[in-house]
């Protein structure tokens, strides 16, 4: 009714049309205000204004009229609008004073205007007055009295605002609600508010986060107010890059993952890494074995080199301080033992920076991706005290375990061989028969002819309980944090023993606005003593033999050296050959950071990294009976020996940054200059003497063995300089850019400081970019990444680059005075001096998008690296004097990697809430070239000797093996006379892989009230395993129960009855179908692949936290779980848990060259395959008691 009235208004009023609101409300606050000039003008025109007012509306109404109205938590405006409608009156308010009114209900019928105005407006800051039929809506004025009272009542406010992690929310809002009086938070997220009602609300927002509103009251004090993330803005995430550099998420255009230490601790996975297993998509962890700290392999993303000297480890950095011990194996393992010795309780979270391309300013140190460990945080406010134990048991999981368990000692030749350990005896039947040797009396020990599981229940169900307690502390100017660790367990073999000690030292002091100082000090004590590793033995021993009778070996008739019934009692080999090892690392780290402008800072981070090893191995002598050294097959005396064995790692290392942040219009301009200083330093010694006397010193040594001794030194540094610039336009687009020049000791003096590294990556937030996009309330995030670096992987080893001599012997000439030879030196390798580290091109495609506030939210990145340099040896005499490793080999890496997450999947109000996430990966290689001397096949070596192939046009790496001799159409050919078939030693096959294809996981998060289960699965497909082959040899492996160990026409099998010409095989049956068979099967390697694909439950976390009433203790909470509760492998698979494997250090053999190593291949190269001794899986088992205060 007031569309032809509102030009004549404006006009009156001097305002834009534009400005005035066109409902039955007028708005006089939103529009522009004239000069100070035109004030009376002014109100002379408004008084025209009502009064025309007044005269169109006379006619619309004469008598009062009535409201009926029905509307539900609606806005006051809304309802406004229908009384205006209804009656024909017209509001004037200010739409300001709105913003502090709530939503409102009402239900009435046929009621006055005024009753309607009374009901809507109770409870609410505003006030009416009616005049003529125009409804003037303002804020209700305090009265004199209320304004007395209230001023006694007032009390000064102040506190702190943060995040969840204790970061200072600087720009935060505090609001006293129902009212316009607000503060904005400080740079260290501090506000203060005076003369505030004691009784008031106090609303507290920041962007991205949950409003929180608290009472005033309860700020009295100064306290600390934390926020939580909203649902719909987690993509605001602040993610730790490289050097420390934080930053959005949303601005990074490259892969990024984080684990906190609550999902890393959640099922005890006693280090860091075990956490780490099925939680980031591309990342590869296995073990090696089920020791006390077993070594591990850590591959991201697969592998990028494969040539003798390959290292395809991702980096480690702790506490900003990079684990870069060197670029070779030794020194990849030599940073896993660092990670092992860290304590899971202190971790605050785990960043996973995939790849080169997010690690580009780190160089060749992060071309295989790097692992960020940041420990507990501090957070402000009073002394906090945390202690918890965990107790935890391990077993061996023999459920999948398939030996055959129905034949017994025999060596196929002489039944009830008593002689001999082999299974290749008749079947059980229970009877009572002599095995072994016999005493000095000619007597047999006599045990029954029946299948037992004394060969399972060997092995100890180990313990390992530990201690945490920490204590943190912090305010506005300093805090601290204490972590101390203990350990204590025991073993699977009997006897083995291990404790460990940390401690864990943060600090952090703010002088003035501009300067942060932090201390960060970890160190860590592990002592273990262990005996050999008799798991094969005892796994291989016939199932009927009664080994835990042989326990008590001194006492034991049967069980000690002269009467047990073959070889070395097991129990006895634990005892009398011992290994005692003490490591000690330290990580110390001091960083300084100084804004030295408005826009620029500076930060220097100086570190310290420290390994020792102090081992003993100690073999106590074993002096037979006379009547035992009869049969030599049986045992023989052995001597006592001894072995030392000292190993220092030192690491030095400075980071320098300078930053600059700079905004111009809608750009934001983030600049970095920096330098780094890397300086290892390793020294090894190693002694071992036979000695006369069981005491365990060198000095005691035999003079005709005389001491054996080895010694290693070597030093390398690097010096680089490093650089990005970062560009944001108006928070949507982000682009960076980076470069790096490298000084490295272990290229040749001529090569140094020519290695120059570069990349770039950028981010486009479509969401906020498309309008098409942005209008989708449904589509939370929608974000593109892309990226591209040129890196290298240093896998140039110390003094490979420059020509070095070794001590030779004999050399051609002799004293004349002794005609003894003499020691010489000799030419070890030509060297390379243009030799260049592996150059790696990657690229990176991302997708990111969220839905539903992000409820649902999905991660795809698709990669491919290129490594056009793999250092290969090329084969070339070396009396030729030309160079023998040069960049021959080219490489390609390609993956795909997904993340679903489902948050909340289920949720009922505030007491349910069921989340899912998901994580999948493709991985494949390719060898795109190897050098001329291979023949297109490059061989690969593990530390156990096994031999891999990496083909050129196939993936690295591959299993070579042997089969039976078969026909053309892949039917195997037997002997026409004996059926047996015949081992093709000449035609050796390549099938499987080493690495894993696929790869997934999936988390299931359930909670009710104050219940919280946690449970986690991961898969692993598309590779091989290599089980060796001595169960098949000793007749333990459930292969050999084929046919039941009865002759039988092999299966599929031709006899050549002419030359080239081939007839099935009717009736010509095996001669043999015990030992004589199954050798043939064991030296046909194929028989010992088997598919690795699996899945297992790898947590089950049950956790409830008890309700608290004390003051003092402030947290009360218990757990039980379970890790690796089931395991599921192909019905191919009867050998044993193929996530077994041999870890990423090198078994080198040395020689006498200072620095110098001959080189071996490890296993973070060559895959999971393991050696012949492989272990089952385990279970691990307990229970978690924690108390905060």
């Amino acid at each position: 009714m007031y569309k032809n009235f509102t030009k004549p208004l404006c006009r009156l009023l001097g305002y834009k049309e534009k400005s005035l609101r066109m409902l039955t409300l007028v708005n006089l606050q939103d529009v522009k205000r004239p000069r100070k000039g035109l004030n009376l003008i002014l109100a002379m025109k408004l008084i025209a204004v009502l009064l025309l007012t007044g005269m169109v509306h006379v006619s619309a109404a004469t008598l009062a009229q009535k409201i009926t109205i029905n509307r539900k938590h609606v806005r006051i405006e809304n309802v406004l609008e229908e009384i205006g409608k209804q009656s024909g009156y017209n509001f004037f308010l200010d739409v300001k004073a709105l913003k502090n009114t709530k939503p409102i209900s009402i239900n009435v019928n046929n009621v006055s205007i005024e009753e309607v105005l009374n009901q809507i407006l109770k409870g609410q800051p505003l006030a009416f007055t009616i005049e003529d039929k125009i409804v003037v809506i303002k804020e209700k004025e305090v009265s004199f009295l209320d304004r007395l009272v209230s001023h006694f009542n007032d009390i000064d406010v102040r506190g702190t605002i943060q995040d969840q992690n204790g970061k200072a929310l600087r720009g935060a809002t505090v609001t006293i609600k129902g009212t316009k009086r607000y503060i904005s938070t400080d740079e260290e997220g501090k506000f203060s508010l005076t003369g505030v009602d004691e009784k008031a609300i106090l609303v507290i927002s920041f962007v991205g986060y949950k409003t929180k509103e608290i009472p005033a009251s309860s700020v009295k004090g100064q306290l600390t107010i934390s926020l939580e993330l909203t649902t719909s803005n987690l993509k605001e995430v602040e993610v730790t890059t490289a050097y420390g550099i934080v930053r959005s998420k949303k601005e990074l255009g490259y892969s990024v993952a984080k684990v906190t230490g609550e999902e890393i601790n959640k099922a005890n996975s006693g280090n860091i890494l075990n956490g780490l297993v099925g939680k980031v998509s591309g990342l590869n962890i296995m073990t090696q074995s089920s020791e006390m700290s077993p070594k591990m392999r850590v591959l991201l993303r697969g592998i990028r080199s494969f040539g003798q000297s390959s290292n395809n480890q991702p980096l480690f950095v702790f506490n900003g301080a990079p684990l870069s011990f060197g670029s070779d194996g030794e020194s990849a393992e030599r940073a896993i033992e660092f990670i092992n010795n860290l304590n899971p309780a202190d971790i605050e979270d785990v960043t996973v920076l995939k790849g080169a391309n997010g690690t580009a300013m780190y160089g060749p140190e992060g071309v295989n991706g790097v692992i960020l460990i940041t420990t507990k945080k501090i957070k402000q406010g009073e002394l906090a005290v945390n202690a918890r134990v965990n107790s935890s048991y391990t077993r061996m999981d023999f459920r999948q375990r398939t030996d055959q368990r129905t034949f017994g000692v025999g060596d196929d030749v002489s039944f009830f061989g008593g002689k001999s350990a082999e299974s290749w005896g008749p079947a059980y039947d229970g009877r009572i028969i002599s095995i072994g040797y016999p005493d000095k009396n000619g007597e047999f020990q006599k045990v029954p002819y029946k299948d037992l599981d004394d060969r399972y229940n060997f092995f100890n169900v180990a313990r390992s309980t530990r201690t945490n307690v920490s204590l943190a502390q912090g305010d506005a100017t300093s805090s601290f944090y204490l972590g101390l660790g203990h350990v204590d367990q025991t073993g699977l073999l009997p006897g083995d023993k291990q404790n460990q000690t940390t401690v864990l030292f943060n600090s952090t002091k703010k002088l003035g606005k501009n300067a942060d100082f932090q201390v960060n000090i970890n160190y860590s004590k592990m002592a273990s003593d262990r005996g050999g590793d008799v798991t094969n033995k005892v796994l291989n021993t016939p199932s009927f033999i009664p080994l835990l009778s042989y326990k008590d070996y001194k006492n034991s008739y049967w069980g000690g050296l002269d009467n047990y019934w073959s070889g070395t009692n097991p129990y006895a080999s634990l005892d009398l050959s011992r290994q005692k090892t003490t490591d000690n690392t330290f990580t110390g780290s001091f960083i300084a950071n100084v804004k030295v402008l408005p826009w620029l800072s500076v930060k220097d981070q100086v570190s310290l990294n420290y390994w020792g090893r102090n081992q003993k191995k100690n073999a106590a002598p074993v002096v037979f009976s006379d009547f035992a050294r009869v049969d030599p097959f049986k045992a023989h005396d052995a001597e006592p020996k001894t072995e030392d064995y000292l190993g220092t790692t030192l690491g030095f290392n400075n980071d320098l940054l300078l930053t600059a942040i700079h905004k111009t219009g809608d750009f934001l301009i983030r600049a970095n200059l920096g330098n780094t200083i890397r300086d290892n330093f390793e020294k090894q010694l190693k002694t071992n003497a036979t000695l006369v006397i069981p005491v365990y010193n060198n000095i005691f040594s035999r003079s005709d063995f005389g001491i054996g001794s080895d010694e290693v030194t070597r030093q390398t540094r690097s010096i680089s300089l490093l650089g990005n610039v970062s560009l944001g336009y108006k928070d949507k687009i982000f682009l960076e850019l980076t470069g790096r020049n490298e000084w490295d000791s272990k290229r040749a003096k001529i090569a140094r400081g020519k290695d120059f590294y570069f990349g770039a990556n950028t981010s486009l937030v479509l969401k906020e970019i498309v309008p098409l996009l942005k209008e989708q309330a449904w589509l939370s995030n929608f974000r593109l990444r892309l990226s591209a670096t040129h890196t290298a992987n240093m896998n140039i080893e110390p003094n490979q680059s420059e020509r070095i001599l070794n001590l030779t012997f004999p050399y051609p000439f002799t004293n004349p005075s002794t005609g003894k030879s003499l020691l010489g030196y000799g030419i070890l390798t030509n060297p390379n001096p243009n030799i260049k580290p592996e150059k790696v091109f990657s690229q990176e495609y991302g997708l990111e998008m969220g839905f539903l506030e992000n409820r649902i939210r999905f991660d795809g990145a698709y990669y491919n690296q290129v490594n056009n340099g793999v250092i290969m040896q090329v084969g070339v005499p070396s009396w030729s004097g030309y160079p023998d490793l040069d960049n021959a080999g080219r490489f390609r890496n390609t993956g795909w990697e997904f993340d679903l997450g489902l948050n909340p999947l289920v949720e009922f109000g505030e007491d349910i809430n069921i989340s899912l996430s998901g994580r999948f990966s493709i991985n494949k290689n390719k060898v795109l070239e190897v050098s001329d001397i291979y023949n297109g096949t490059f061989i690969a070596r593990d530390p156990s000797g096994n031999a891999f192939y990496a083909r050129v046009g196939h993936s690295a790496f591959e299993f070579p093996v042997t089969d039976f001799k078969r026909d053309p159409e892949g039917r195997v050919i037997v002997d026409k006379s004996t059926g047996m078939p015949t081992v093709d030693y000449q035609n050796p096959k390549i099938m499987g892989k080493t690495l894993p294809v696929y790869q997934g996981g999936v988390t299931l998060n359930f909670t009710y009230k104050r219940f919280s289960l946690s449970t986690q699965a991961d898969y692993s497909a598309g590779n091989d395993h290599g089980f060796g082959s001595s169960t098949i040899i000793q007749g333990t492996s459930a292969l050999t129960l084929l046919n039941n160990r009865e002759v039988f026409v092999f299966p599929n099998s031709v006899i050549e009855d002419s030359p080239g010409h081939f007839v099935k095989n009717t009736n010509v049956a095996v001669s043999n179908a015990g030992k004589e068979l199954f050798s043939k099967f064991a030296d046909a390697t194929v028989h010992s692949i088997s598919s690795a694909n699996y899945w297992k439950i790898r947590e089950i976390a049950l956790q409830y936290e008890m309700p608290i009433k004390s003051k003092l203790v402030k947290r009360m909470a218990g757990s039980i779980y379970a890790r690796d509760l089931f395991s599921f492998y192909p019905h191919s698979n009867i050998y044993g848990d193929p996530v077994s494997s041999n870890g990423p250090g090198l078994k080198t053999n040395q020689n006498q060259a200072i620095g110098q190593r001959q080189p071996s291949q490890s296993n973070n190269v060559s895959g999971s395959a393991a050696d012949t001794n492989v272990t089952p899986g385990t279970i691990i088992y307990g229970f978690t008691f924690g108390l905060s205060f």
